[in-house]
C-alpha cells in the first residue's frame, strides 16, 4: 500500500537524482515525509501509513424543476385563497346590493312619512274648516257618529255624519272646504250631481234641525240617512272622476 504511494509522491515532489541514489530502506522514509509534508493528501493515513477511505460528496444535483416540487405545497393554498377571494366577492356584491335596496327603502319610507304627514295636516285642515265645531282629535268622524248612535245620541250622530260628508267631498275635490262658507254654499258647489246633492241635502237637514233648531233627532230619521252612507261613497269616488 505505501509501495503505491511511493511510486507517486517521490515522482511529485522529490528530485529524480535523489531518488536514484537512495536504497530502499530510504526511499520508503523519504516518501513517508514527504506525504507528512504535504498534509493535503486525504487518501493517506499516517498513522498506518497506508490508504484511508475518502468520504466523497456527491455532486449537486441541478434539477431545474425544483420550483415544481418544492413548491407543491402551495397548491392547496393557492385553491384556499381563491376561495376566500370568490366568497369574499359575493359577500361584497350581498353587502352593496342589500345597502342599495334598505338606501331605497330609505327614500320610499321618508317619503311615505312625508305624504302621511302632509295627510293627517290636510285632514287637520278639513276639520278645521268645517262650518260648526268638531272635537279637533276625532279625525275618525264615521266611528264618531257610530258611537254616539250607539249610546242613542242621534243629534250628535248626525252632526259627525255631516261632517264626514263634507270632509270626503272636500277630499274628492267636489267642494273646497273654507271657513265661513255656508251649508247652503257647499250644497250649491255639490252642482248637478242630483243623487248626490240630495243625499247631502237630507243629512244637512237634519243636522241644521238639530244644530240651530234644537230640535231632537230620533233613530228613524239618523238611520235613513245613514243607511245611505254606502251610496254616498260610491257617488263621491264616481263624481271625481
Amino acid at each position: 500500500m505505501l509501495g503505491f504511494a511511493l511510486l507517486i509522491v517521490p515522482l511529485l515532489s522529490c528530485p529524480a537524482s535523489a531518488i536514484a541514489q537512495a536504497g530502499p530502506d530510504e526511499s520508503v522514509e523519504t516518501g513517508r515525509e514527504t506525504l507528512d509534508r504535504w498534509w493535503g493528501y486525504p487518501w493517506y493515513d499516517a498513522a498506518t501509513d497506508g490508504v484511508q477511505r475518502i468520504n466523497v460528496r456527491p455532486p449537486w444535483n441541478f434539477n431545474w424543476n425544483w420550483p415544481n416540487w418544492s413548491l407543491s405545497w402551495l397548491g392547496p393554498v393557492f385553491r384556499w385563497v381563491a376561495w376566500i377571494a370568490v366568497v369574499a366577492a359575493l359577500a361584497a356584491v350581498i353587502y352593496f346590493l342589500v345597502r342599495a335596496y334598505l338606501d331605497r327603502g330609505g327614500i320610499h319610507g321618508s317619503a311615505t312619512a312625508a305624504d302621511d304627514e302632509a295627510e293627517a295636516a290636510e285632514r287637520r285642515r278639513r276639520i278645521e274648516s268645517l262650518p260648526f265645531p268638531v272635537r279637533a282629535a276625532q279625525y275618525d268622524l264615521l266611528a264618531e257618529a257610530r258611537r254616539h248612535y250607539q249610546q242613542g245620541r242621534y243629534g250628535e250622530a248626525v252632526k259627525y255624519l255631516f261632517s264626514y260628508q263634507l270632509v270626503e267631498l272636500d277630499k274628492h275635490k267636489i267642494i273646497r272646504l273654507t271657513r265661513g262658507k255656508t251649508n247652503r254654499q257647499y250644497l250649491g258647489e255639490v252642482g248637478g250631481r242630483t243623487p248626490l246633492r240630495r243625499m247631502v241635502e237630507q243629512t244637512m237637514v237634519a243636522f241644521e234641525d238639530f244644530f240651530f233648531g234644537d230640535h231632537a233627532i230620533d233613530r228613524w230619521r239618523f238611520e235613513a240617512c245613514w243607511s245611505r252612507l254606502d251610496q254616498f261613497e260610491a257617488l263621491v269616488a264616481e263624481g271625481a272622476k
